[in-house]
């Protein structure tokens, strides 16, 4: 997933994310990144979210995502983000623990966008237009 943010500065970057029934976003980040202090500052993000091997001659699929996003605080929060995030992610789970936040091994910290705005792209579905916006 691609993330914007601003805070002093705009930026971009990519985070490995996991979502829940409810399309709120949930990703883990050194809390020292540049994205991660402007979510300190200031809440309001962008995300974008397709398959980069789509085709140009093919119907294209992908969300544009407007929300909000915090760090997630006590163990109990923060313990069911990183076991959310692991069922998607498997493959780095013994490095990103409940047990290495505890130890304070894990300089990393778990956030949640929550979305005001879903911009939705698929075109077989919607047809000319091809996507639908769903405000939250």
């Amino acid at each position: 997933m691609s993330l914007a943010t601003y805070g002093h500065h705009v930026r971009l970057c990519t985070v490995y994310f996991s979502a829940d029934k409810d399309l709120n976003l949930y990703f883990i980040s050194n809390a020292e990144t540049e994205h991660c202090k402007n979510i300190s500052i200031n809440p309001e993000v962008a995300c974008s979210i397709a398959d980069s091997r789509q085709a140009m001659s093919v119907k294209k699929i992908g969300v544009q995502i407007m929300g909000k996003a915090v760090e997630l605080s006590g163990l109990e929060k923060i313990g069911a983000a990183l076991a959310f995030w692991s069922k998607e992610n498997f493959d780095i789970e013994a490095d990103v623990s409940l047990e290495r936040v505890k130890k304070r091994a894990l300089k990393s910290k778990a956030y949640r966008i929550t979305p005001t705005e879903i911009k939705f792209f698929n075109e077989e579905l919607f047809g000319p237009e091809g996507y639908d916006i769903i405000k939250m």
